[in-house]
């Protein structure tokens, strides 16, 4: 993990996966540096869970049944409170480069493949917490964001573009 990640109680972070195992292990890696998780099993109660935890970061997984992620993020943008300027990850183990076009055109922040690097996730939490603080400071504004934020690559990156932010 990044060394600049600290202060990380305020970071509120919903995991929307129909794999337990996927999402109880990432729940519990953000929990240990200090995040606040949540946890849904599928999308229907993503949105719910969503609506009530009102997070700030919200991991999806693209192939869910029932509600596959781009539907989730539909709904979910359309909801109440803090979840509308959250940064949406579209986490996938199948992608293709088609699902990724489709993702980033529905409005995910990043699309990424499993699995999760830890430098990719540090920067996703660096990204989430300033967000967060120019949404609190009123700075922020979905409008005048950039569709995508450019890719920020480090040494240890060259070589695996299929695992870096988008």
């Amino acid at each position: 993990m990044n060394d600049d990640i600290e202060n990380l109680s305020e970071l509120r972070v919903l995991i929307v996966d129909d794999s337990v195992d996927a999402a109880t292990s990432l729940s519990y890696l953000l929990q240990m540096i200090g995040c606040k998780t949540a946890v849904a099993f599928g999308g229907e109660m993503g949105i719910r869970v969503g609506e009530l935890f009102q997070p700030s970061l919200v991991f999806l997984d693209l192939n869910m049944p029932g509600h596959d992620g781009c539907e989730v993020l539909a709904r979910a943008r359309k909801l109440q409170g803090r979840i509308t300027h959250a940064l949406f990850v579209c986490l996938t183990a199948t992608g293709t480069l088609e699902d990724e076009e489709r993702c980033l055109a529905a409005g995910f922040d990043h699309f990424i493949r499993k699995p999760l690097e830890p430098g990719v996730l540090s920067d996703l939490l660096l990204k989430a917490r300033a967000r967060q603080a120019s949404v609190a400071a009123g700075w922020w504004s979905p409008d005048a964001a950039p569709a995508q934020a450019p890719a920020q690559l480090s040494e240890d990156d060259a070589g695996r573009p299929d695992e870096l932010p988008c």
